[in-house]
């Protein structure tokens, strides 16, 4: 993407001046739609100057139409560089006195088995959930010294134990937890917080997409694994609707995003939704073994 909004879409936007004196900046990624949005919209309503990044300026001009005087939409896909610089450019002209936070929310994922999964599409998927957030905490890095900030990444529940189904997925953010424990030991001299924030099933469009998914895959099948597969894509299709229902919303994930920004020492990671405790139950408790029989006869596929 060669083009980065560098004012404000919205006319009822703070100006800038007024803007370095008085608020703490934060820049948040993927925020078109579901978490990403929920998170612009709360915070840029409690008080922070929220820069809000979207792919499009359809995306950008349907946020600005919100009209909160602290929420500024910009251009920004993660796997560019040069949207990336311009973005943080941007940010050293709007916050002078540096960056409060960088919450990096951007974030693909699609079902399906591994032995099938387009190789093309698990290196997209690297790349904008584990690339891109280090791309992102690099650049922005000197402003969060600057101003004393902190990075929150969203992870999942994936992101501590893999299941059946999103293999590519759960390795992007297992990497991307893997970062941020390391990162919080290396940026310890500077104090700065790196944050993992870990939801379980949250009610937006992905389950949409994940039917997409499903139900192409499901066709894709290779007639000779089709017996071994066939049942797995179908009870995966059962849990995404079963999903699509799910009691946790994006504003329960933003409510969560903002008291780790509020928080004088945050925690190292959040968890959302009785689903996580239930894995973080299992997995702490179960040998592997018994885990995987558990998860293959969810999964319809125990042998």
């Amino acid at each position: 993407m060669s083009t980065t909004l560098s004012r404000p879409l919205s006319s009822q936007v703070e100006p800038a001046a007024e803007r370095r004196v008085q608020l703490p900046t934060v820049l948040v990624t993927g925020c078109s739609s579901g978490i990403g949005r929920a998170i612009a919209l709360l915070l840029a309503d409690s008080g922070y100057h929220v820069l809000a990044g979207v792919r499009s300026a359809e995306q950008a001009t349907s946020l600005a139409e919100v009209a909160l005087p602290r929420l500024e939409p910009v251009l920004l896909d993660v796997t560019d560089q040069q949207d990336v610089d311009r973005v943080v450019q941007h940010l050293g002209r709007v916050a002078p006195h540096g960056l409060y936070a960088l919450i990096n929310n951007a974030g693909l994922g699609s079902p399906g088995a591994v032995e099938l999964a387009a190789l093309d599409e698990v290196r997209q998927l690297l790349e904008v959930n584990t690339v891109g957030p280090l791309r992102l905490i690099q650049a922005c890095l000197p402003l969060l010294r600057q101003g004393s900030g902190r990075v929150i990444n969203m992870s999942s529940m994936n992101g501590m134990i893999a299941m059946p189904m999103v293999g590519a997925y759960s390795a992007s953010k297992f990497a991307l937890e893997a970062l941020c424990d390391t990162l919080r030991v290396e940026l310890r001299p500077w104090r700065i917080p790196v944050v993992i924030v870990r939801p379980g099933q949250v009610r937006t469009s992905i389950f949409s997409k994940a039917r997409e998914a499903l139900s192409r895959g499901s066709q894709e099948i290779p007639e000779k694994l089709h017996d071994g597969y066939a049942p797995l894509y179908a009870q995966t299709s059962k849990f995404n609707e079963r999903g699509a229902q799910s009691k946790t919303s994006p504003e329960v994930v933003a409510r969560t995003v903002l008291r780790a920004l509020r928080a004088k020492r945050p925690r190292t990671h959040y968890h959302i939704g009785l689903d996580v405790y239930g894995l973080l139950l299992a997995k702490s408790l179960m040998p592997r073994r018994l885990l995987d029989r558990v998860m293959a006869r969810a999964a319809g596929v125990l042998k």
